[in-house]
């Protein structure tokens, strides 16, 4: 008898939400797609909300991961450089994939965040992992004296994850990675002290 994994099933889940979203993607589907047992599918889950927590919770760890990687880098000895370097791979990786490759946790918080208290704090909750890799690099910098002072770290935080996603939403709206390019640098140029 083949033996079900759950993480194959949260990343069945988390496709189907990235390209058809959450409202859009029943359950059935699911199981269809990632040939998950029903009965096992609401032992694990309880329900497709629940379900869809797993899949934040999933895709928010290996965001950070993805970050981490970049903005922790201790062999890049400058926190600057480190921002450089995750704004040309962030955009080169929304140009490879022709913008179709969308945040999860910003999908979720336009899809969710204003009917679902529950899917809203999780997608919270996964931001505020991303947030504080952000802050951690500012601080680092501010230290290093490469950073601003004059500002607070996770307000930047905020920023900096603002100018990215809207700068990928109008990108992928003008088919044109200039904007989120444009975006990036001014970032860059604001942070700096």
């Amino acid at each position: 008898m083949k033996k079900h994994n759950k993480e194959d099933v949260i990343k069945v889940g988390q496709n189907l939400f990235k390209t058809v979203g959450y409202h859009n993607t029943g359950t059935e589907e699911i199981l269809q797609e990632s040939n998950y047992p029903r009965s096992s599918f609401y032992y694990n889950f309880k329900s497709k909300e629940q379900f869809a927590e797993h899949v934040l919770e999933y895709y928010g760890n290996n965001s950070a991961k993805l970050y981490s990687s970049i903005l922790e880098d201790q062999n890049v000895k400058s926190p600057l450089k480190r921002f450089e370097l995750f704004a040309i791979i962030i955009t080169d990786m929304a140009e490879k994939n022709n913008f179709k490759s969308e945040c999860l946790i910003q999908k979720f918080s336009v899809e969710c965040a204003g009917n679902n208290e529950n899917l809203r704090d999780a997608s919270q909750k996964q931001l505020e992992k991303l947030l504080l890799i952000f802050k951690n690099c500012l601080e680092e910098g501010q230290h290093k004296e490469e950073i601003r002072t004059d500002l607070d770290t996770l307000d930047m935080a905020k920023f900096i994850h603002a100018q990215l996603y809207g700068g990928f939403l109008l990108s992928r709206l003008q088919n044109d990675i200039s904007v989120l390019k444009n975006n990036m640098t001014y970032v860059l140029e604001y942070i700096k002290a």
